[in-house]
């Protein structure tokens, strides 16, 4: 291979680096793994920034507690409520609602319920609308070295896999 091709090739491969930089692919795939991060809280129990961070438990699952076993579908008593996983909800949508958008530099992670925001900050809530109370704060999204490693590690495998075509 002469100069001028192996110059060729160079800029060529620069140019793939250039556009999958610039395109929404990247974005997707950050996206994608801050999502998969997040949704590993819910299964963990608790947040992951460098370790794992777990919640305070919830009374449903504690037999001292007038809550243990409580549905808050039924408002009765659920033998599965009082092993189910912190924040799973028997509908599932706080986990399922979790998503991302492009931004002009990356990408944004939100919540599609409204209650996320109480969950993750430890808000003010109300019990059946009524009874008000102060949610402790089970933070499932936020800043994480562990989520920006596997970030940096996928997009760095994406730039090897380009350099080698």
């Amino acid at each position: 291979m002469d100069i001028s091709e192996g110059n060729r090739l160079f800029q060529e491969k620069l140019r793939k680096l250039r556009e999958f930089v610039e395109s929404d692919d990247i974005k997707d795939m950050a996206g994608r793994e801050a999502v998969k991060h997040f949704q590993e809280s819910f299964v963990n129990e608790g947040f992951t920034d460098e370790t794992l961070d777990p919640w305070k438990e919830v009374e449903r699952r504690d037999p001292e507690s007038p809550w243990y076993g409580h549905s808050g579908q039924t408002g009765k008593f659920s033998e599965a409520r009082t092993v189910a996983n912190i924040l799973t909800g028997e509908t599932g949508d706080l986990l399922k609602g979790l998503t991302y958008v492009h931004t002009d530099t990356g990408v944004k992670i939100t919540s599609s319920t409204p209650y996320g925001r109480v969950h993750q900050f430890g808000l003010a809530a109300r019990i059946y609308g009524k009874k008000s109370f102060l949610m402790p704060a089970r933070p499932f999204m936020g800043p994480s070295v562990i989520l920006k490693n596997n970030i940096e590690d996928k997009i760095g495998r994406e730039f090897i896999k380009i350099l080698k075509q």
